[in-house]
């Protein structure tokens, strides 16, 4: 009886409430982008020379690099090398095959195989991608589904700077204080209806089939 008596207090304070209803925040739909954040070098690899497109042994088995460290960044001057003690570029690199990758055993691997060059320094954060708690999954959460896709490294951060830039936070969302509130469902003679109150609503005869 105490809680049958509760319930009926709280109902009728609930009336003398009016939830305040704010207009819906309007998002630039590009700040969503589901995709990859950062378009990854394509396999073999193309940087653009003089406005067109050239493989990177183009030019490498031209001009063989000064040094075990690599000539200056000549023609790579957009690189922006921010990656700790990570800065050599033949630490990745192969320096005979500039279109490979190098791994500490001396073995290469094209650039699609991004995370396993990755996988040699950022070994738990590896761990954590492979079991999709690192990183963007797409397509589906399925665990080896057709439809599933996990970004790579080389996809969400830049190998040469990999940290992030920060983010501005988006708005939280209103939920029940979401946008217009009135609805054919929800009408009481005209006026809104508190969306905390929208079940007392009883449809009339014929509303609804």
């Amino acid at each position: 009886m105490g809680f049958i008596g509760l319930t009926s207090a709280l109902l009728a304070l609930s009336t003398s409430f009016d939830v305040p209803i704010k207009s819906a925040i309007t998002i630039d739909r590009h700040l969503l982008e589901p995709g990859a954040r950062r378009v990854a070098m394509s396999d073999p690899p193309h940087v653009m020379v003089g406005g067109r497109s050239q493989t990177c042994n183009g030019c490498h088995q031209i001009f063989a690099s000064a040094g075990a460290a690599g000539a200056p960044r000549a023609y790579h001057e957009s690189v922006q090398l921010a990656h700790g003690l990570n800065d050599r570029c033949v630490n990745c690199h192969d320096p005979k095959d500039r279109e490979r990758l190098t791994l500490r055993d001396g073995s290469t691997i094209p650039f699609s195989q991004t995370p396993q060059l990755c996988a040699q320094c950022h070994g738990t954060l590896y761990r954590d991608w492979q079991r999709g708690t690192h990183g963007k999954t797409l397509g589906s959460w399925v665990s080896h589904s057709a439809e599933q896709r996990r970004l790579n490294c080389n996809e969400c951060h830049d190998p040469h700077s990999p940290r992030y830039e920060p983010y501005a936070p988006l708005p939280a969302p209103n939920t029940l204080r979401m946008g217009e509130q009135q609805h054919a469902d929800h009408r009481e003679s005209g006026a809104l209806v508190s969306p905390l109150r929208r079940w007392l609503h009883q449809p009339q005869t014929g509303e609804h089939q």
